[in-house]
């Protein structure tokens, strides 16, 4: 049989009958050494040049191949993704890896899913035999850093001949490519991993060559010694990467050719091989005598930020806080030469960068220790956050200093238009002229997500900028805000300016600075924690070009802490919860599965949703505090279950319990949940409305219990309707449920009003109507067309008192068709609705009319008389009344038997007046 390296170059597959996972059949294993073997049955490969067999491999070279065992075993049971998650605690993401072929289950989940499915590993596709789980390689292993350019072939291939004659395997990036991996820098990560040291060859080439670059970059995440030989070019400077100058060997071989080089080299790095580092510490089981008796203080604060108290365990960030030091140092100075300057520093990251924590954990302990000159001396405000009302926090954080003044006054100088309230009362602080008073706003993205109150927004706004702003006044502001809602503030006339000139941006950490922050607090005296194997390695690796995930890595910290080993971190703690990635997604979906019915889960939603501010979009997304209060629900039972997941999601470190302003608040312990949980991210692109609508009626029911429940703060119309459906579809907290309540209520009793003054109108139409009917009709007014009967013309001139008016009904129109003549005996005046609206026809036949006796006398105003004469032997008055149709008839009788001629329209007797 053939090396290993000879085989992966001829690409020897196996037989079509074999079960590899690899185009040329070979397998190695994750640990500190690499061993290779040929999958065939009974072809177990000797270790080059020693006769020894090699390992079985755990997994193979990051192959993508769908498990369809693992698949059909689940469906044999009927269930989802999601359920074989749940019962073997992780998420349904990490099972479709698994069934895709992405990743292997670590030794904890396979025994987890062989007890869950009743089948064996063979079984359900996780190993290929039995010994899989067993073998440990031991065999010597080099990597090999080059750039391929033809001048390295040649003492390449002789390295690689000395080397396999000393037993030691030598592999490079081209090997892994060769093998066609979906994921190669996985698959460098797993081959450099193994390595015991690197081999690099020094050529011009190789300063601009990927893979030299990657290559060196893994290895300094593992601390592999690297071995230089410089083979070409005359400025060893130029032939290397700017921050590869640090190596552990260096060989000089341009000018030598003689075979002892290549011996040299090979005894060179056998003396390289790593021997026990302090810092990483042996396999489980190591002797009692190197392990403190003390138990372990745990210095990784999970999703929490770092706070003042916590200094001592905060590493990592000097060169930031050194820039911010010298910054605001700057800053300082120019207002002291007399130059207008603005004293702020605005601290800018993204979600998950470490702003909070480099301020209350590093830069706050060093100003106090006096690391801007006469820093020791100032007066350091409580640091704030602006939450829903900015106002209150601001004049909490002072009320603080200042016992003998009520917070109600505080807050009463702050409200004052000129806006000069913050620098009055830090001016009234300081005691001799040139101390400082220090103002820190954390989370400043607070102003635009949580405070719903323009007016206050605009005050806090005001007051902060003319405070730091006031020439030789005391207020310094420092302030952090994440990098999305930057264009949020730059849109503010007021601050935007300042933020513009003003700023600190946080960088991603360096592998440095993360090694820091991953090793320093375990060597700190009352801690004295060690990493097994490569695990520091292993977290640095996942931690590459990961910008916002520091909180998933101290929370990957404090998890290894909680499974440590005495006082070691241990790698199969490590492979348990999921690595970075997968430790904060495992310990939400194990507390959620751990839950003892389906009402408690349900309850977790509506927990959950409460404590998001969804934003206008997904990246608008923020963390929300919400007041215990708000999760105090109307059904007893449903509280007492919702207060069991609280306190799980407490325990597990994923919800934060705390006291602002004198009320007890609960929030998401990081952002990074909202991000990493899928759980979470459906939960909250189902209900984006349903969140805000719930805020919305949260906030109104406070304003409602703060205003003394006034009823014009109720709802009413298409918004109550709106916010019972709602409530009919979630969750809503007592004192929500007693809002609608009230609003229902005042909604019915208005109804009722309106009922009440519909009917008490009804009421009073139907009596006036009743009245009518039992009251006599009214004799001086005409209210039909009709000659006779009641409400007639005729009928009225009857029965209208002497002196009367006699009026028409303004409804009516048309001809009154007299059959007879009126007589009139009596003083009476008629007024018609108008000439053109009424008019009186006497026929042409007769020309009955009006007829007025001796002793009448009448006024007639605004009707129409045709084919109709007027009579007249008293006294008539006509005002705007027409007469037409008419034709003199010869004679006229009287009522009393005297006969007249017949003057036509008008005929007035003697003695009559007109």
């Amino acid at each position: 049989m053939s090396n290993v390296t000879d085989v992966e170059e001829t690409g020897e597959s196996c037989p079509p009958s074999c079960g590899s996972l690899t185009p040329a059949g070979w397998f190695f294993m994750l640990g500190p050494s690499i061993q290779w073997f040929s999958c065939c049955a009974g072809k177990q490969t000797s270790k080059a040049g020693t006769g020894q067999k090699g390992g079985v491999c755990i997994m193979a070279l990051e192959e993508r191949v769908p498990n369809e065992r693992l698949r059909h075993a689940r469906s044999l049971k009927g269930w989802s993704q999601a359920k074989l998650a749940e019962e073997v605690g992780t998420s349904f993401e990490m099972v479709s890896r698994w069934e895709r072929g992405i990743s292997i289950p670590t030794l904890y989940f396979r025994v987890q899913l062989c007890a869950t499915l009743g089948m064996t590993a063979e079984e359900l596709g996780l190993v290929h035999s039995p010994s899989d789980l067993l073998a440990t390689p031991t065999s010597p292993f080099v990597f090999l850093a080059c750039s391929y350019a033809d001048s390295e072939k040649t003492i390449v291939t002789q390295l690689k001949t000395v080397l396999q004659n000393r037993g030691i395997t030598l592999w490079s990036s081209r090997h892994i490519s060769r093998q066609g991996m979906e994921q190669p820098r996985k698959a460098l990560r797993e081959v450099v991993r193994a390595a015991q040291v690197i081999l690099l060859i020094v050529s011009p080439e190789a300063r601009s060559s990927r893979h030299v670059r990657e290559a060196l970059e893994v290895g300094r995440l593992y601390r592999r010694p690297v071995c230089a030989v410089w083979i070409e070019g005359e400025d060893w400077q130029e032939c290397l990467l700017p921050d590869e100058q640090d190596l552990s060997v260096r060989i000089d071989a341009r000018m030598r050719d003689d075979p002892s080089l290549f011996e040299e080299v090979a005894t060179l790095l056998q003396q390289e091989w790593p021997g026990p580092d302090p810092t990483i510490a042996s396999a489980p089981g190591a002797s009692q005598e190197q392990i403190p008796e003390s138990r372990p203080r745990n210095p990784y604060k999970g999703l929490q930020p770092f706070q003042q108290e916590d200094q001592h365990d905060f590493f990592g960030r000097e060169a930031l806080l050194d820039k911010l030091s010298s910054t605001l140092t700057g800053t300082l100075r120019t207002e002291q030469s007399g130059k207008s300057s603005a004293r702020l520093l605005a601290i800018i990251g993204p979600s998950g960068s470490g702003k909070s924590s480099v301020v209350m954990a590093g830069l706050l302990p060093r100003l106090q220790q006096g690391g801007v000159p006469g820093s020791e001396a100032w007066i350091y405000l409580g640091p704030i956050v602006p939450g829903v009302h900015p106002l209150e926090s601001l004049a909490l954080a002072l009320a603080e200093r200042f016992p003998d003044r009520s917070l109600l006054t505080i807050r009463q100088d702050l409200e004052e238009d000129s806006a000069r309230g913050l620098h009055q009362l830090a001016t009234a602080l300081t005691q001799r002229q040139g101390t400082r008073v220090l103002l820190v706003v954390d989370q400043f993205e607070e102003l635009f997500t949580q405070t719903s109150a323009q007016e206050e927004r605009h005050q806090f706004l005001e007051l902060v900028v003319t405070a730091l702003s006031e020439p030789r006044g005391p207020v310094i502001v420092v302030l952090t805000l994440r990098a999305d809602f930057y264009d949020r503030v730059l849109s503010s006339s007021v601050l935007g300016p300042l933020i513009e000139q003003y700023q600190c941006v946080v960088l991603p950490m360096d592998v440095q600075e993360l090694r820091m922050v991953i090793e320093q607090p375990a060597r700190l005296a009352d801690v004295q924690l060690t990493f097994e194997g490569d695990l520091a390695g292993d977290l640095l690796f996942e931690m590459q070009g990961q910008a916002r995930a520091l909180p998933l890595l101290q929370f990957t910290l404090d998890q290894l802490f909680q499974r440590r080993c005495g006082h070691q971190l241990t790698l199969e703690a490590y492979h348990e919860i999921g690595g970075v990635k997968g430790a904060l997604v495992r310990q939400a979906e194990s507390t959620y599965a751990s839950f003892p019915s389906e009402e408690h889960r349900r309850l977790a939603r509506t927990m959950f949703l409460r404590l998001i501010e969804p934003g206008s979009t997904e990246q608008d997304t923020t963390r929300r505090r919400a007041a215990r209060s708000e999760l105090e629900l109307s059904d007893a039972k449903e509280t007492v279950l919702l207060e069991e997941v609280i306190e799980a999601f407490i325990r597990a470190r994923l919800v934060t319990s705390n006291t602002m302003a004198g009320t007890a608040v609960l929030e998401v312990s990081h952002e990074a949940l909202i991000r990493e949980w899928p759980r979470l991210a459906s939960w909250l692109q189902e209900a984006r409305e349903d969140i805000q609508l719930q805020q919305t009626i949260s906030e109104d029911t406070t304003s409602w219990q703060e205003r003394g429940k006034p009823k014009d703060r109720l709802y009413r119309g298409s918004q109550l309707v709106e916010a019972q459906a709602w409530a009919r579809r979630s969750s809503p907290s007592r004192n929500e449920l007693a809002f609608l309540r009230a609003s229902t209520l005042g909604r019915l009793r208005y109804g009722l009003s309106v009922l009440s003054i519909v009917l008490l109108l009804l009421a009073t139409a139907g009596l006036a109507v009743w009245l009518r009917l039992q009251l006599p009709p009214d004799p001086t007014r005409v209210t039909t067309l009709q000659d006779s009967g009641t409400g007639s013309l005729r009928w009225a001139v009857e029965n209208a008192p002497p002196g009367s008016t006699i009026t028409f009904d303004a409804s009516l129109q048309g001809t009154i068709f007299l059959s007879n003549r009126l007589h009139i005996t009596k003083q009476l005046s008629i007024r018609g609705p108008g000439a053109g609206q009424v008019t009186m026809n006497g026929n042409p036949n007769d020309e009955f009319g009006i007829e007025v006796s001796p002793n009448g006398s009448v006024t007639i105003a605004d009707l129409a008389f045709k084919s109709s004469s007027l009579y007249n032997a008293g006294t008539l008055t006509l005002i705007n009344s027409t007469i037409s149709g008419n034709a003199a008839l010869g004679t006229y009788q009287t009522s009393l038997g005297y006969n007249y001629p017949n003057g036509g329209g008008i005929f007035n007797a003697l003695g009559g007046t007109i």
